[in-house]
Parts: structure tokens; C-alpha cells; sequence
């Protein structure tokens, strides 16, 4: 996967590693979570430690010890995975050691390629060659009834399509495999629009990031609800991660501050956006990369120099097209340390035709406060993390 190097580039060191001596007179490096969660604090420490690891002038083996932990999300094991992979592929040995305990939006940290680096894990081999090669084939690929997990190249102008049609395929149809077979049938329409989302994401994603990108879905089946007697739910969760020098909304910006915006009354509106949120609203919580992410979400907006006409369908229209279908949803995009939330409730396009992650307007007002997040973990590039929760038939 390009770029994953920038993940370790762009923080900071901060921890120290420690070099123990095991039992067998072998030295390794060794990091100790003493955190509940696997969560961004949790991650930005394993990179620093990592990051510290890599100043030695020896590789010597790297022993990453979780412990017993409660995942945040699905796209916090995901970055895990990425930093791994990185690790193998600079030349050193990785060993985890976690417990997870995971819910319907998580499990699928259970069938995550770490399972094969993980001493815990009931299959777990001692040949060291053979299970981080069990793990770099998975990372890059893997299909079944349950997961679909890609490395996604714009290798064509049909790749798009092909991904799409490959998608309404593996959601179709879901299986429960217990003590008889049983059939789960998702809602075709549902379907379609969720796999014309994730392709439309990973489109824009690769177009911003101008590299390839790693997508992860997951299926969990079978879940109950202490206030939903009688009912089951199950859940598609997805990650998708782009690591690049560009991000989400640099594009966007540069076009946006420096050049003529006379061609384009929708850029033009943009603009006096960015000058009364500047002015107005931008604070702690709330800061101009926020503001750029979320003018690159917008419905006719693109980073392309010479497009002022034409742009990408807003994002945004498209998950809150899938949230209609859903019991509940968490989801999420997240560039640099900004986060923006898709709270279905503040999707509405205004007068506008603008999306202000707010009730009112996005030129005049800035979003609400419970659609903004910082991580402790800079991303360089965009990822996604959507969790879409719905009743099983």
C-alpha cells in the first residue's frame, strides 16, 4: 500500500522503546499498553513507539502487548494493521498480544489479518515466516461470506464499475451459519445505493489522495437489543483508508484562495463561506482544516483546477441515502486530526443546496459542535469509518 510511511512520518516519537532480554537470551522490543481501549490515544502511542524503534541502529524483533482491551472502532484496529504491515516491510519481526472485546460494529476485529500475529490466538504458529505471510496476503486481499477486503488502484476508468458490481454481489445475499442455514436478505435498493457509496468514496478518495487505497468491509449477523425483544439486527461495517501528502481538503482550498472564481456562483458562495466562518466561528474544537473538509463534501464542489462546472455527488447525499435504511449508524471522516460526523439529522441541504452539518445554513452559521472531533493521531490522507446498524429479515 502507498504512502502507509507517512503514518510514522508525520508524528512525533515521545515514547521510548525498551529492549527486554527473554528467555531464551533473545532481545526484543517490547511495548506495554496500559490503556482498557484500543482507541487513537492508544494507536498514536504504539506510533511513537514505533517511531523510536526505528531510530535504533538494530532490527531487532518488536513485541506489541495490547493486553485486554474494549475497540473503539473499526478504523482504529485498521490503522493498527496499516502500522504492522509498514513494520514488516521495513524489515522487522511483529508479535501482538491482545484480547479484544468487540460489539456488533467491531467484531470484525476477530477475522482482522492480525489474528495470525497474535500469540493469543487459538492457531496461532511458531513459524514466524509463515504467519506474517498469512498476514501480508490478507492484508492486501481477502473475500468470503463475511468480509471483503481490497487494495483498490485506479489501474482503469472502469475500475469504479467493476468495484461496484463487485460490491452489490457480496452484499446481496448474507448467511447465518448456526445450527440450520439461514438466509438474510438486505433490501436491494439498500443495497445498490450502499454499494454506489462506497464506490463513489473510494473514487474520491483516490482522486485526492492520487494513490490507492485499502477498503475493508465487514458483515455481523444476529445481534439482539435489550429494548428490541423479538427482533435481531446485523451490521455492515466498513474502513477505507487513503495515505497521502494531499489532504481531504487541500485540493479544495487551494483552488478556492487562488484562482478566479468569476466562472462559478457555487464557488463564489464557497468563498464567502470561508470568510464569514473565519471571521465568525473558527475556535478550538472548530478550525479552517474543518471547514475545508467539509467544502470538499459539498454536492458540485471539486479540487480539480479547471472544473468550475461539473463535481462529485456530495458524499454526504449519499450516506444519509443509506441511513433511511438503517436502525442506527455511526459514522465518520477523518483528515489530518480533523474528524466531521454524518449525523443524519444535520444532512439537510439549505437554501443553498449547501449541507452545513448544521440545522440552519452553511454560509452563515458553522456546524454543530456534535458533528466535530479531533483524533490524537494525525492521518495523513482521508479515511472513513461507517457503521451502518440495520433489522435482519
Amino acid at each position: 500500500m502507498n504512502n502507509i510511511n507517512l503514518l510514522l512520518n508525520r508524528q512525533g516519537l515521545g515514547r521510548k522503546s525498551n529492549t527486554l532480554l527473554t528467555k531464551n537470551g533473545k532481545k526484543y522490543f517490547q511495548f506495554k499498553n496500559k490503556m482498557n481501549f484500543l482507541n487513537d490515544a492508544v494507536v498514536k502511542n504504539i506510533i511513537e513507539f514505533l517511531n523510536s524503534v526505528k531510530t535504533k541502529k538494530i532490527k531487532l524483533p518488536v513485541f506489541l502487548d495490547i493486553g485486554q482491551v474494549t475497540v473503539a472502532d473499526k478504523l482504529s484496529y485498521i490503522v493498527l494493521e496499516c502500522l504492522v504491515y509498514e513494520m514488516l516491510n521495513l524489515g522487522y519481526s511483529v508479535t501482538v498480544k491482545f484480547y479484544p472485546n468487540s460489539n456488533i460494529d467491531t467484531r470484525g476485529i476477530n477475522n482482522s489479518p492480525l489474528r495470525h500475529l497474535n500469540e493469543c490466538w487459538s492457531r496461532f504458529s511458531s513459524n514466524k515466516n509463515y504467519r506474517e505471510s498469512k498476514f501480508r496476503k490478507e492484508f492486501n486481499s481477502i473475500t468470503d461470506g463475511r468480509k471483503y477486503r481490497r487494495m483498490i488502484s485506479p489501474k482503469s476508468n472502469s475500475y469504479l464499475s467493476k468495484l461496484t458490481s463487485s460490491l452489490i454481489l457480496f452484499l446481496k445475499n448474507q448467511f447465518e451459519f448456526s445450527e440450520s442455514c439461514r438466509k438474510i436478505e438486505y433490501d436491494e435498493i439498500m443495497v445498490i445505493k450502499l454499494a454506489n457509496t462506497i464506490g463513489e468514496l473510494v473514487g474520491n478518495a483516490t482522486e485526492h489522495g492520487e494513490g490507492d487505497c485499502l477498503l475493508d468491509i465487514d458483515i455481523t449477523h444476529n445481534f439482539t437489543h435489550s429494548k428490541k425483544q423479538g427482533r435481531t439486527f446485523g451490521a455492515v461495517n466498513i474502513a477505507l483508508v487513503n495515505f497521502s501528502d494531499t489532504n481531504f481538503g487541500d485540493k479544495v482550498k487551494k483552488k478556492i484562495l487562488n484562482t478566479d472564481l468569476s466562472k462559478s456562483i457555487r464557488y463564489q458562495k464557497t468563498k464567502v463561506a470561508y470568510d464569514i466562518h473565519q471571521q465568525s466561528y473558527f475556535n478550538d474544537n472548530y478550525n479552517e482544516e474543518h471547514f475545508w473538509n467539509l467544502a470538499s463534501l459539498q454536492d458540485k464542489i471539486s479540487g480539480r483546477p479547471d472544473n468550475y462546472n461539473n463535481g462529485g455527488k456530495g458524499m454526504t447525499d449519499l450516506i444519509k441515502s443509506i441511513q433511511n435504511f438503517t436502525h442506527e449508524d455511526y459514522c465518520y471522516m477523518m483528515s489530518g486530526k480533523e474528524i466531521l460526523k454524518f449525523k443524519k439529522e444535520l444532512l439537510k441541504q439549505d437554501s443553498d443546496g449547501f449541507i452545513g452539518f448544521n440545522k440552519t445554513s452553511f454560509l452563515q452559521s458553522g456546524p454543530e459542535t456534535t458533528t466535530l472531533a479531533k483524533s490524537k493521531v494525525y492521518l495523513p490522507g482521508v479515511a472513513y469509518n461507517l457503521n451502518f446498524i440495520l433489522e435482519e429479515v
